[in-house]
């Protein structure tokens, strides 16, 4: 109903294109591909996602020159190799929808809305919706450095994982489960309070665009991502369980974006 038309990807690509796309700093490219070396030296890897996919898609066949922003959806197993999260397998399978071409604060929103449609659509009516934004480019570096003078002589209160993360992605010190990570993170800087114009003013549209919609959210000031792609809107939709509820482990966790 909304455009997004099915895509494609292939299972193996070149190793480079996720190291590149994904970040080199991300556990996905440092241990949870499944790599392998063809007898041609190739050097390729099992699909750890899909945005890279789509996005090489997108440039290498000139896609740029659609009409914008160019809709795609898609569905397929993907592989990661080390011990998987709670609830996910090594072959797992995921379902996206990417809009590519257009940063209109309104896509953002529709996307949030149609995930939320599908839940409703799965009889999973809920939920909480949690949003962010992170910034980009410009105001990113801002906050890392706010983030650092923050965790600076706090490092030893930080999971063993943090601490390296802190060098690499301080980012993602904001997403560890740790307990202790968890406690201290409650102290530090937002990274709303460190936007710039731009960011500020795009995160101002997502967020009318939801209120417009009747869509229900919650600010989420320490929800983030750690690839190296992602700017701007982040969110999360995670099922609420009532406590007269059942435990139901073949439901969808979260969503994430």
């Amino acid at each position: 109903y909304y455009g997004y038309e099915r895509m494609e990807t292939p299972v193996v690509e070149f190793s480079e294109l996720f190291e590149k796309g994904t970040g080199q700093t991300t556990d996905i490219v440092q241990k949870q591909m499944y790599n392998l070396t063809t007898e041609g030296e190739d050097r390729l890897t099992l699909r750890p996602e899909f945005t890279p996919s789509i996005v090489r898609a997108y440039i290498q066949h000139g896609m740029v020159s659609w009409t914008q922003p160019v809709k795609f959806s898609t569905v397929g197993p993907l592989f990661r190799h080390e011990k998987p999260q709670s609830g996910r397998f090594r072959e797992f399978r995921q379902f996206e929808i990417d809009a590519v071409g257009e940063s209109d604060p309104a896509i953002d929103a529709q996307i949030i809305l149609i995930f939320s449609k599908i839940l409703e659509s799965l009889k999973i009516r809920n939920i909480d919706i949690h949003v962010n934004s992170i910034g980009c480019a410009r105001c990113k570096p801002t906050y890392r450095k706010a983030l650092r003078d923050y965790y600076r002589g706090r490092e030893r209160s930080l999971c063993k994982d943090c601490r390296k993360r802190k060098t690499a992605n301080i980012l993602r010190l904001l997403d560890c489960k740790d307990e202790k990570c968890e406690r201290l993170r409650a102290g530090a800087p937002e990274i709303i309070e460190h936007l710039c114009a731009e960011c500020r003013s795009h995160f101002k549209g997502v967020l009318e665009a939801l209120d417009y919609m009747e869509l229900p959210y919650i600010l989420s000031s320490y929800l983030v991502r750690g690839l190296d792609y992602y700017t701007k809107t982040v969110f999360e939709i995670i099922p609420v369980k009532k406590k007269e509820d059942k435990e139901d482990k073949g439901r969808i966790v979260s969503l994430v974006g």
